[in-house]
């Protein structure tokens, strides 16, 4: 029988979760799943559905990679901790995106 290693299941099941609030996020315009997020917010719900939404795709996408490849492969250790950093400077990309964000001119 087929055996996953433990840390390859947590890894596959985190991107999953990820991959499914970023759909729900991006393309339903689900924005209350993120936390601490209102409608009085200046940056429109659409502008703040695609920032969150693909940032949360991208993780949860990364994630299914990192669990398919410690099924397939031995990886490093210090692998999760350098996709722990990538993740974090994802999400503060994602921040400083929707805090600088200026309406393009339309005129």
């Amino acid at each position: 029988m087929f055996g996953l290693p433990s840390t390859a299941l947590q890894w596959l099941s985190a991107g999953l979760v990820l991959l499914i609030a970023g759909v729900l996020i991006k393309f339903r315009g689900w924005t209350f799943l993120l936390a601490g997020y209102d409608e009085t917010s200046p940056v429109p719900d659409e502008v703040v559905a695609d920032v969150a939404g693909n940032t949360i795709l991208r993780i949860g996408l990364a994630a299914i990679v990192l669990g398919v490849l410690i099924v397939v492969t031995d990886v490093p250790s210090y692998l999760p901790t350098v996709f722990g950093g990538i993740i974090v400077l994802a999400v503060v990309r994602m921040i400083y995106r929707l805090r600088t964000y200026s309406p393009a001119n339309t005129t």
